[in-house]
């Protein structure tokens, strides 16, 4: 019952501080004639080896980071031919090539390299699982309260529903409501008193059993969710090098911001470089070139730019509803990565956008709209060493889409042809 009211009052909060009629449908703008690629190819990935994330290598080659734990590489072609393939000990949740060739790999705390045709070189624990064993008391108090937090009651349900009546019936007296908002004022009534009833219900209920009965031992369950925080702690979000230090995106210790490790090519010398990034969906990519470290910070709707000691270089984006000069949905970009000539590109989970700047923030064209599930999630890109091809995950139907740059219109070409002679 504690699991059921909660969920409710979860959604009922959601309701009253954003109420669906005061909702606009999200539409991005139409770019498909300012797109300069197109969706060409689907690159599936077998279901019974989940994609987690994938990068290409120097070759273009697609090496995709598959599996639960123990997982594997697996290496395919530009078109998505399977080439070959390697175990990893742990669930590969990142992955990146580095110049040298060699693939970078971390998941549950800890980081891998390997050699290009897949030999393990170095094996160490991420910089924050230590940190990590640094704030146990801090993650057991967050764990206690979890477990002690009280359901929402039937009352704060009741309210939030009167609540809506209220706002409907003001709404009404200057403008008429739609088919949604008509329905609603016939229901509620009717849920207030079943819900009224259940209340009366359950103070009956109580008083029969008595109340100041000691509580009832909860260690077990503090412990469960204390091991179940330090595993999703122990998420390793993106791994990424800019050849001299290597970069690791985790979930802060305590609280639920974000944090940048750095350590040498290595894996030792560990630094906290960047904290308390603002990231949604258990996700925040941070990706490393000569220019900085580039954070997709998509709580804060923007993409962040870090020297490697840490200190910001730059930053730009707005949530924008549109998609015209900022970032749609409610958490955006979700992913970015860089082409040869060290331009940033950067990636939209729920409308697939993806959109190309110039390092300083710069914007220079839409590449376009991948067709993939909606939804706040991973979208990793990576784009060709000819700068033709972009890739983009789609981690829910476990295939990543190839889009490839437009050929000249007739037009375009006509002009072209014009301006030579």
């Amino acid at each position: 019952m504690r699991q059921f009211w909660g969920a409710w009052g979860l959604f009922l909060t959601a309701l009253i501080a954003f109420p669906v009629w005061a909702q606009e449908p999200e539409e991005p703008i139409d770019i498909d004639q300012q797109a300069t690629h197109e969706q060409t190819r689907l690159i599936e990935i077998p279901k019974d080896t989940p994609v987690n994330a994938f990068c290409l290598d120097a070759k273009g080659q697609i090496l995709a980071a598959c599996g639960i734990g123990p997982g594997q590489v697996m290496v395919l072609d530009a078109n998505g031919e399977k080439l070959s393939s390697w175990e990893v000990s742990i669930k590969p949740e990142a992955i990146n090539s580095a110049a040298d060739g060699t693939i970078l790999v971390a998941g549950h705390g800890k980081m891998l390299r390997f050699s290009p045709e897949g030999k393990l070189l170095k094996e160490a624990d991420a910089p924050h699982a230590a940190a990590l064993a640094e704030h146990e008391d801090e993650l057991r108090k967050q764990a206690e309260e979890q477990v002690n937090r009280p359901p929402v009651s039937l009352e704060s349900i009741i309210s939030a529903y009167k609540g809506m009546i209220t706002q409907l019936e003001e709404k009404q007296k200057t403008e008429e409501l739609n088919e949604q908002e008509i329905r609603l004022l016939q229901i509620l009534p009717e849920n207030i008193k079943n819900f009224e009833e259940q209340q009366k219900a359950q103070e009956e209920a109580k008083a029969k059993a008595g109340e100041g009965k000691d509580k009832p031992d909860n260690s077990a369950e503090i412990e469960k969710v204390l091991q179940s925080l330090k595993v999703s702690k122990l998420r390793v979000a993106s791994i990424s090098t800019d050849g001299k230090n290597v970069y690791l995106a985790t979930p802060s210790s305590v609280g639920y911001t974000f944090d940048v490790w750095q350590t040498n090519v290595d894996f030792a010398e560990p630094k906290l470089v960047v904290k308390e990034l603002r990231g949604c969906c258990g996700h925040m990519d941070v990706q490393a070139c000569a220019s900085g470290i580039y954070v997709a910070e998509n709580a804060r709707h923007r993409v962040a730019c870090f020297e490697p000691s840490g200190e910001m270089l730059t930053s730009w984006g707005k949530r924008d509803r549109t998609g015209a000069d900022g970032f749609t949905s409610c958490c955006n970009p979700m992913n970015v990565c860089f082409d040869k000539a060290g331009d940033v590109y950067t990636a939209e989970s729920n409308t697939g956008r993806i959109k190309r700047f110039a390092a300083d923030g710069t914007f220079k064209e839409y590449i376009g709209d991948v067709k993939l599930v909606p939804g706040c999630k991973n979208v990793s890109i990576a784009i060709s060493p000819d700068n033709d091809s972009v890739y983009m995950l789609d981690i829910t139907r476990n295939h990543i889409v190839l889009m490839q740059r437009k050929a000249p219109s007739a037009e375009t070409t006509k002009v072209e042809a014009t301006k030579e002679t």
